[in-house]
């Protein structure tokens, strides 16, 4: 079936590829059709069947264009100049890609000075779009501050530099911007060390920005945000320095020297010349190993909380943990050091070590309280888009 399917689509493609310039003008496909014919023309200038199709479409084409043109201008509502441009902007880049043809066939086409029309329209058409901008961005409002960018920047498109458009369009960019600051809290009772909040601080927000929302970290005092998204911290646990110690036992096998060979008498065995037999004297050996096992862990609890600073209504809430484990391991043994596996040779040659301090591991815990906070702001970045207010 699959197979099947993939014939029909590679069909259908090559179908499309090869429909002739007169299939596109039956269809009403009348810039497909002059493309096409276009390029035959300039190939062959004398194929009399594509000068007729290419007659027919850029007729139709401009004809559609005209009458549209013309209705527009008659309505006389402002908002209709950037229609207008646009129709003359098309009409202009039909009768360009007329020009590419050979002069014998060109000349079968009369050629209009569109530059005139195009300037005018352009003029009303950047105005108006600007206005509309200007007429948006006095109402006020994050809704009205994105319709004001658009208009801004359809008048860019139209004139790079058109009056203060560049500035405008920062301005309606701003207001229109959800503005959002991450904020931390301590209401456990533990006093946390500075340095807590400034990893946290290393959050790294910049990947969750998006067209009209922006994460600050650092308060800026001239913004008036509209979110807040708080990391609030409830619960500080510092478990208690943990030291446990188990014993086992290595045994080997190995060989203590030699020993002579007994027959069913108790008298030592000969070999063929005469002389004592020996043996290899296989005796066991051990070792005990005392592994010893250090624990020590800080669990910080709390919630991640989305505000919404301009209806003060709490958003969301989600919970929020993570523990910083601080788990070493080192042995000593007693005994043969010959019977120790490889695994307890690994062991001892670690050495006990101290207990790190609670500062230490609260600054780890910083580090996996930073991830997961931007996992589940990560998870919720599409929560504050409204443009309310």
């Amino acid at each position: 079936m699959l197979k099947k399917l993939s014939v029909f689509l590679l069909s259908f493609v090559l179908l499309m590829a090869c429909a002739s310039s007169e299939k596109y003008l039956q269809k009403g496909q009348y810039e497909k059709a002059i493309s096409r014919s276009v390029k035959k023309l300039r190939k062959d200038p004398g194929n009399e069947k594509e000068l007729y199709v290419l007659k027919e479409a850029y007729g139709k084409a401009n004809s559609f264009d005209q009458d549209r043109i013309t209705f527009l201008e008659k309505e006389g509502r402002e908002d209709n100049y950037v229609e207008i441009y646009d129709l003359y902007v098309r009409l202009d880049n039909r009768q360009n890609t007329l020009k590419t043809l050979p002069s014998p066939v060109l000349r079968q086409f009369e050629i209009v000075d569109y530059n005139n029309k195009l300037i005018a329209s352009k003029e009303q058409a950047a105005e108006v779009s600007y206005q509309h901008g200007l007429d948006y961005l006095a109402q006020g409002g994050r809704d009205n501050a994105r319709r004001a960018y658009h208009e801004f920047s359809t008048a860019k498109s139209i004139y790079s530099n058109y009056k203060d458009v560049n500035a405008k369009l920062i301005e309606s960019k701003f207001q229109g911007t959800n503005q959002v600051l991450f904020v931390i809290e301590n209401n456990s009772e533990t006093v946390l060390p500075i340095r807590f909040d400034e990893e946290l601080q290393k959050i790294g927000l910049s990947d969750l920005n998006g067209q009209w929302i922006q994460y600050s970290v650092y308060e800026d005092e001239e913004i008036d945000y509209d979110y807040f998204v708080v990391l609030n911290i409830r619960d500080i646990v510092v478990s208690p320095e943990k030291e446990t110690s188990a014993k086992y036992t290595d045994s080997k096998e190995v060989q203590d020297g030699t020993k002579y060979v007994l027959d069913e008498r108790g008298n030592v065995k000969k070999d063929s010349l005469g002389n004592d037999i020996r043996e290899p004297n296989m005796v066991t050996i051990s070792a005990e190993i005392t592994e010893t096992r250090q624990q020590k862990e800080v669990i910080v609890g709390g919630v991640v909380e989305y505000i919404d600073l301009r209806t003060d209504q709490l958003v969301k809430r989600e919970d929020i943990s993570v523990t910083a484990f601080f788990d070493h391991s080192s042995a000593t043994f007693s005994g043969d050091e010959r019977a120790l596996s490889e695994e307890s040779k690994k062991k001892i040659r670690i050495d006990r070590t101290q207990f790190p301090n609670s500062e230490a591991m609260l600054m780890d815990a910083a580090e996996l309280l930073k991830e997961k906070t931007k996992d589940i702001m990560y998870r919720n970045r599409g929560l504050l888009s409204s443009t309310n207010g």
